[in-house]
């Protein structure tokens, strides 16, 4: 579990992030925030990262032609699997919802069937519900860093 978006909020409720102009300053306010708990491991400063582009206080990455279009259609996977992922669960969802109505017209040896296969398709639909949710997430900050990048001219 990612507990570092979380304790994120808690500085931002403590620290006026606004006044922070660069990724040092952020650095240095959170390893101070946090203590002994800042151990400043690579995983760590990654997810400061991803919480200074989030604040806008990277700049511009500047990168190859065939780098962006390696990002660019990795991002276009993305969007894919979201939208497969959607589908997915609202199929899902569609047949629980029929299963659950037919329980109600079922009677004894044949609803008990119906509950085991409702279980199922309940367990089936939570399953993408959060497979869409991961990729969504992923895709939001993916998107968002590659909007940071610029083409190298010359």
């Amino acid at each position: 579990m990612d507990r570092f978006p979380e304790a994120f909020r808690r500085f931002e409720q403590v620290v006026d992030v606004s006044k922070i102009k660069s990724f040092q300053q952020l650095k240095l306010a959170f390893a101070t925030w946090a203590g002994r708990k800042w151990k400043e491991s690579p995983l760590q400063l990654q997810a400061l990262r991803v919480q200074a582009e989030r604040l806008r206080l990277v700049g511009a990455i500047e990168v190859s032609l065939e780098e962006w279009e390696r990002e660019r259609v990795e991002i276009d996977r993305l969007y894919r699997r979201v939208y497969y992922c959607r589908l997915r669960y609202v199929y899902n969802e569609a047949v629980f919802k029929a299963l659950t109505l037919e329980r109600f017209r079922a009677r004894g040896k044949r609803r008990v069937e119906l509950e085991k296969r409702i279980s199922e398709a309940q367990e089936r639909m939570e399953f993408w519900r959060k497979q869409w949710d991961e990729a969504y997430g992923r895709l939001k900050r993916e998107r968002e860093r590659f909007k940071l990048k610029v083409i190298k001219r010359g």
